[in-house]
């Protein structure tokens, strides 16, 4: 009996470093950011843009968007540019959403004409509100080859979102429609 016991004991010992060992955590890591002002954020900005993520593609730990640039400050930019980042917020990377227009601000290319390169931004200096980005950043520019930005506030909306706008509405038509139809056969 006492071999069973012990035979008991290793095995609840052997259970144990392997539910141990399957279930430690790996190390954290996390961005780290020292709280600067707006306007510092502003002043140390090679450029900030008003623009839309048409785009996205990983490599690596590596998050590269396509940008719609509507309008930028501190300098002129291209009507399009594509914004590096790191892949994950715990590397201090920026999460853009696909279609939907914000500022960002950026850091410019190291190698190579600004236009022709890709920009660069981190979470932390993207931490900035709208409104500090605005009464910091200076006049808008327009994107190079453009019409005049609007200065109202952000941005009017791109042909794309219209277009999704007007896709979503007919969709949801569409459904209510055969909503409507499916209860009234119901109820003959």
């Amino acid at each position: 009996m006492t071999v069973w016991r012990a035979a008991m004991v290793v095995a609840a010992l052997c259970g144990l470093a392997v539910v141990t060992t399957v279930w430690t955590p790996g190390a954290a890591y996390a961005c780290s950011c020292v709280a600067l002002a707006p306007e510092s954020v502003i002043a140390q900005a090679d450029a900030v843009v008003w623009g839309t993520p048409m785009s996205v593609s990983e490599s690596g730990t590596t998050r590269t968007y396509v940008v719609e640039v509507q309008r930028s400050y501190r300098r002129e930019l291209p009507e399009r540019i594509e914004v590096s980042t790191p892949a994950t917020s715990a590397a201090c990377g920026v999460e853009l959403t696909i279609g939907r227009a914000g500022y960002v601000v950026l850091r410019a290319p190291v190698d190579g004409p600004a236009a022709a390169q890709q920009w660069t931004a981190s979470l932390c200096t993207n931490l900035v509100s709208a409104d500090d980005i605005v009464a910091h950043a200076g006049a808008p520019l327009a994107p190079l080859g453009a019409a005049a930005p609007n200065a109202d506030g952000p941005g009017t909306l791109s042909a794309g979102v219209i277009a999704g706008i007007v896709v979503g509405a007919v969709g949801g038509l569409v459904v209510l429609a055969a909503l409507a139809l499916a209860v009234a056969r119901r109820f003959r």
